[in-house]
C-alpha cells in the first residue's frame, strides 16, 4: 500500500512539473516589420539638401543657400495621389508608386492647377530611396540632374514631423 502510495504522489508530482514546464499556448506573435510602402505614406518637409554633396539647405542653420526649402513639401498620405511643393513655392499634383524592390519612388504626371510641369522633366521625377524609411526619415536622390538644382542630381534628407 505504501509503495502504491509512494507511485501515486510521484505520478502526481510528475504531472504537476509537466504542467508548469509547458510554454505558454497562446505565446505574444512578432512584431510585424512595417512595409515601405506604409512608411513613406506621410506628408514630408526638408530637412537637409544637397546638390552634388554641397548642402543648400539644412533646417538646423541659420542662414542656408536655399532658404526656399523652408517651404517645401512632399505629401505622399493618399495611396497614389502626390503633392509636390518645391523651394520656389510651386504646388504639383499627380501619382507616384513604389518600385517592387522598394527602391525607387516616381512621382508621375505632376502638373500645377494651370497645367504647368516642373521644369525639364516632363512630368515626372523619380528618386532612389536610400536605406529603410523609418516612421520618421526618408532619404532619397534623384535618379537623373534636375534643371531647378542646377543640372544636378539632388539629395533629399525628409523628416516628419
Amino acid at each position: 500500500m505504501k509503495n502504491t502510495f509512494r507511485v501515486f504522489i510521484s505520478v502526481l508530482c510528475l504531472s504537476f512539473l509537466a504542467a508548469c514546464s509547458k510554454d505558454d499556448p497562446s505565446p505574444t506573435p512578432p512584431t510585424p516589420t512595417p512595409l515601405v510602402s506604409d512608411l513613406i505614406k506621410k506628408v514630408w518637409s526638408a530637412s537637409n539638401i544637397q546638390w552634388d554633396g554641397n548642402v543648400q539647405y539644412d533646417k538646423t542653420a541659420t542662414s542656408n543657400l536655399i532658404a526656399g526649402y523652408a517651404q517645401f513639401k512632399l505629401d505622399l498620405s493618399s495611396s497614389s495621389s502626390v503633392s509636390l511643393t518645391e523651394y520656389d513655392g510651386n504646388k504639383f499634383t499627380g501619382t507616384y508608386s513604389l518600385s517592387s524592390d522598394n527602391k525607387t519612388l516616381t512621382l508621375s504626371s505632376l502638373k500645377t492647377s494651370d497645367g504647368s510641369e516642373p521644369t525639364g522633366t516632363g512630368g515626372t521625377l523619380a528618386f532612389t530611396i536610400s536605406g529603410v524609411p523609418t516612421a520618421s526619415s526618408l532619404v532619397m536622390e534623384s535618379t537623373t540632374a534636375y534643371a531647378k538644382a542646377s543640372n544636378k542630381k539632388i539629395r533629399l534628407s525628409l523628416v516628419n514631423p
